[in-house]
């Protein structure tokens, strides 16, 4: 099999093999970030798209390198019957001609791989959004689940502490639970406290639900293959920010713009070479009456164009304006990289400091606050408003610090985003470099 022909078909089997080899677990699984964004990759419409364009890039690159096609010319006429008094018509002319471009081609050819260069950069860009965007919703999916996982604590300590009516404090002594006298007034205010949990709990499993239901779709799997997500877990691996800087400077959507830039210079060179209709070479043949009767008469033909009209001035001004534009694109691109990482880093350790220090001087307390409380109103020595203040601080502290690292989770994400880094270069790139490798196995054995 010619060689342009397996480049044809490599973007092809590949999008299909992306499309047949979706993996689509049926087993209850724990997700992770990482199998997660695996798994969005390999069902992506977005990524789709892009190695499709590159069979659209690849396919200019071969009619790039194409000559015109020749023309051929065939003319019947009666003036050899009227020549030499026989009457009738006759095939009296047929020429060939070629058109044969000059420097053009090559410029056409650099142009196009330049295309192809960028359409592989921008293809991994969309890997980069897509990674974006799991990890946003993996990340509220685990948000929702600590939240659900806090609610449903706080409806067993309040099934469990507080959960004795008037009429069972003779019935019930275990450990821990409240058994002196409960007033009306302190009744009524336990009871409000197990409803709340009750509420809150209810809240907090619509909220996981509808958490759930946006993964599931976005990964294109069944909701019964999500048996957990992996615990929502503060930042501690806090990147360089100089590294991260470096690393910027060879992102995908910055290398795809300098690939456009790159093409747009070849195709000043592409107008500049053809600002003439492409010369043309000929080759006629022609049967004419001639003293000695009738004859065939050859010729070879030399046509070229002669510009009148500004037609280089323009197409090359147009070509040059398009390459400016492209090379404003860059820089606006670099700019807003730079401003975008450096805000989304600042937010990253400005919520990751306040994390650590709300876990130090409010979570803990207010945890070491609600035991020492359940204790002191179980024993008489603390009244019902300090254990429902006790037992609101220390659950509205817990929301809050899960917030927080929720946040610093969501702003790592889009560091990673604007610094162009992938969570595994090899683990993301997994489908897409196999499904080109099986591609090119299937390929080689159709050559044979």
């Amino acid at each position: 099999m010619p060689k342009k022909q397996s480049e044809k078909k490599r973007y092809l089997i590949a999008l299909i093999l992306i499309t047949v080899s979706v993996t689509n677990p049926s087993i209850a699984q724990q997700w992770t970030l990482q199998s997660s964004v695996e798994q969005a990759i390999a069902t992506s419409p977005e990524v789709k798209k892009s190695i499709a364009e590159l069979g659209v890039r690849q396919a200019d690159i071969d009619l790039s390198s194409l000559w015109p096609d020749p023309e051929i010319g065939f003319k019947v006429d009666n003036k050899m019957g009227q020549d030499d008094g026989a009457g009738g018509y006759d095939l009296t002319d047929i020429t060939v001609r070629q058109s044969i471009p000059m420097s053009r081609i090559k410029y056409q050819e650099e142009a196009a791989a330049a295309s192809m260069k960028a359409a592989h950069f921008s293809q991994q860009f969309e890997s980069l959004q897509v990674q974006n965007r799991v990890s946003k919703v993996f990340h509220q999916l685990q948000f929702a689940s600590a939240k659900l996982l806090l609610a449903e604590k706080q409806l067993k300590l309040a099934n469990e502490m507080y959960g004795q009516d008037k009429s069972s404090n003779n019935k019930s002594r275990a450990k821990g639970v409240v058994v002196r006298y409960l007033s009306p007034l302190e009744e009524m205010r336990l009871t409000i406290i197990r409803e709340e949990a009750r509420q809150a709990e209810g809240s907090a499993e619509g909220k996981y639900k509808e958490a759930l239901s946006e993964f599931v779709k976005l990964l294109g799997i069944e909701m019964d293959s999500v048996s957990s997500v992996s615990e929502l877990l503060p930042v501690t691996d806090v990147p360089d920010l100089k590294q991260l800087s470096d690393l910027q400077n060879s992102h995908a959507q910055l290398s795809s713009q300098q690939q456009e830039v790159l093409a747009a210079n070849h195709k000043i060179d592409v107008a500049r070479s053809s600002q003439m209709i492409d010369p043309s070479i000929g080759l006629s043949w022609q049967r004419d009456t001639l003293s000695t009767g009738r004859e065939d008469i050859y010729a070879i033909m030399f046509n070229v164009a002669i510009p009148i009209t500004n037609r280089k001035t323009r197409a090359e001004s147009k070509a040059t304006y398009k390459a400016s534009q492209q090379k404003i694109e860059l820089q606006l691109l670099k700019r807003e990289l730079k401003i975008n990482l450096n805000r989304s880093y600042t937010h990253m350790n400005h919520v990751i400091e306040q994390a650590v220090e709300y876990e130090k001087k409010v979570l803990k307390p207010a945890g070491k606050m609600l035991e020492l409380t359940n204790k002191g109103f179980t024993s008489g020595e603390l009244n019902i408003l300090s254990l429902v203040d006790a037992n609101n601080t220390y659950f509205e502290a817990r929301l809050t610090y899960l917030d927080l690292i929720y946040q610093a989770r969501v702003e790592l994400a889009e560091v990673k985003l604007y610094a162009g880094q992938l969570i595994t270069d090899t683990q993301v790139q997994k489908v897409t470099s196999q499904n080109v490798l099986s591609q090119n196995d299937r390929a080689n054995m159709e050559t044979k």
